[in-house]
């Protein structure tokens, strides 16, 4: 069991360098806790739209979706840099309260992306003849795969651009607005699916449903942008030299982290396409809706940690530092972890039953996509462990460190893919998710071990404090896994949906009882006791009225 005493900041951090923890740890309380309850609603959306999608598109067209998504975000990274150099600098230039210096850096970073963004789409709109080609479009959908990868290319060079205020939210901790707007934007689009969609319109219809999110999120992010902060200015006259330098040095470092990772999360995709062929590369994204989903929780954490790390990283002075942020970190690794465990648990227990319920028992590719769920789900698990600290590491500016995560990655990818082939004996998609899990496991492992190097903590109470906790989901979870898939098995995919539910229950109650039995500490069990307490009486169901306390973290 862990003790109380290692979850408290250390005795050296002096008492105005606490204050101001104290403040940021409630600031990052509201926030993990607003976004949490945003991509909650995300998640659901996410697992609802695919099987409508492909049971009216078919899998080559939902096959070109995943794929005109792979070929924005290559083109986007030319610009993803200076979301991370608006979060960064306005959170340090907040801190000071050195409003002007975040005025000329929103002014510098729009004059710099709004040019560069058209033209990439100039480009990519007259260049078509010559991209198209290498998309390997079949025939019935070259014209709407063209439209799909025009309108959602505009607009995501669009967003790019304008993102330029909802960064700005961000690095004000203004994260619970930034977060209802993205909320508001993604319940558009759900709707919008199935309503253009339903009516035929395919790819399209896609395209067009991601058009109005993006509207919907950009245009409430300036205008809450504006009436917020009285003191925004933008103006050509506000263009400085000295933000060019930050958008090089910082936002470049993390131009190329940005390209590294995007190649990164869609590598299995990218090498299907080329060597099994579409419709692989639809069955890994198939594969891989449930793990991405669960991984917009858990990075509520880490969109908070950034900000937050910048904010302490500007207030401490270098000796006070690291054990600021070596505090800062545990917190956030540990809690961060507990959530992805409680979702990886249950879901690399009862794979095929989940797929059963959601695709249907009778669905030809079932079998395969059990296998890649679960290397998706293990492998979600190992690399959401790094999220802490490539966050906070980037919040102190150290990018470069992150290095240690995606060349790894790519080193083991090369060997580890061609070995499958190798061992296989041609391409498979079972062999092409194995490699890329080794690969994703084995990076993991060099980080966490460069981030403990950097914030100076030892492996053993890390190992007790982050890891141990899952252990006790993945426990919970196989404990029901018989029973889960032999009663879907028996009775089907409408019952099964309601087994799924009690299944979740159960398995709440029981990882809860391991949890709280030998897991938290006496601190950690009073606070989670409280916020079950104030989350039935917000619903009603219990009678004492909202416990007081703060929220673990």
């Amino acid at each position: 069991m862990l003790q109380q005493d290692e979850m408290l900041p250390p005795p050296a951090v002096a008492s105005a360098v606490q204050s101001e923890t104290a403040s940021v740890h409630s600031t990052v309380r509201r926030n993990v806790s607003a976004t949490m309850l945003a991509r909650v609603g995300y998640m659901v959306t996410r697992i609802l739209i695919p099987p409508f999608v492909l049971a009216r598109i078919g899998l080559d067209a939902y096959g070109i979706w995943s794929m005109v998504f792979i070929l924005v975000s290559y083109v986007g990274i030319s610009t993803l840099g200076i979301s991370n150099v608006y979060i960064k600098y306005v959170a340090e230039f907040n801190a000071r309260r050195e409003y002007d210096r975040i005025n000329s850096l929103l002014s510098t970073g729009l004059a710099i992306t709004l040019p560069m963004c058209s033209a990439i789409f100039v480009a990519i709109f007259f260049g078509w003849p010559w991209i198209a080609p290498f998309l390997h479009l079949p025939a019935a959908h070259a014209q709407d795969g063209r439209d799909a990868v025009l309108i959602v290319l505009g607009v995501f060079l669009a967003s790019i651009s304008l993102n330029a205020f909802s960064d700005t939210l961000t690095g004000m901790q203004e994260i619970a607005a930034a977060q209802t707007f993205w909320t508001l934007g993604y319940l558009v689009e759900f709707a919008a699916v199935f309503t253009l969609v339903g009516l035929g319109f395919g790819l399209r219809g896609l395209a067009e449903a991601y058009l109005l999110r993006v509207l919907v999120n950009d245009g409430l992010s300036m205008w809450w942008a504006w009436r917020r902060l009285p003191w925004l200015r933008l103006s050509p006259r506000r263009i400085r030299r000295e933000v060019v330098g930050y958008v090089l040095h910082f936002g470049g470092m993390v131009q190329l982290q940005s390209m590294l990772s995007i190649l990164l999360a869609s590598i299995e995709k990218v090498i299907a396409l080329f060597t099994v062929g579409l419709a692989a590369t639809g069955l890994f994204d198939i594969a891989k809706k449930w793990p991405s989903s669960i991984q917009t929780l858990p990075m509520a954490f880490f969109g908070a940690f950034l900000p937050a790390a910048s904010h302490l990283d500007a207030h401490a002075s270098p000796a006070e530092q690291r054990a600021v942020l070596r505090d800062f970190y545990l917190r956030g690794s540990r809690y961060s972890n507990l959530c992805t465990s409680y979702f990886c648990g249950l879901m690399a227990a009862i794979p095929g039953a989940i797929l059963a319920v959601w695709l249907g028992p009778k669905n030809p590719y079932l079998a395969q996509l059990t296998i890649l769920f679960l290397l998706f789900t293990l492998g979600t698990q190992m690399h959401l462990l790094t999220g802490p600290g490539t966050s906070i590491l980037r919040g102190m500016g150290r990018v470069y460190d992150e290095f240690f995560y995606s060349v790894p990655n790519l080193l083991l990818l090369c060997l580890f893919v061609p070995a499958s082939r190798l061992i296989t004996g041609h391409w498979t998609t079972f062999a092409i998710g194995v490699a890329v899990f080794c690969a994703t496991a084995g990076a993991s492992c060099v980080l966490l071990a460069r981030v403990q190097r950097v914030l100076g903590f030892r492996f053993w109470p890390y190992a007790r404090m982050v890891l141990l906790p899952s252990v006790i989901f993945y426990a919970a979870g196989f404990a029901l896994r018989v029973p889960v898939t032999t009663l879907v098995a028996r009775f089907g995919r409408w019952p099964g949906m309601g087994i799924l539910i009690a299944a979740g229950l159960v398995y709440t109650a029981l990882s809860g009882l391991l949890l709280d039995r030998f897991i938290l500490h006496p601190e950690e069990r009073r606070m989670a006791r409280q916020s079950i307490r104030r989350a039935l009486s917000a619903a009603g169901l219990h009678a004492s009225g909202a416990a007081t306390g703060e929220e673990a973290l």
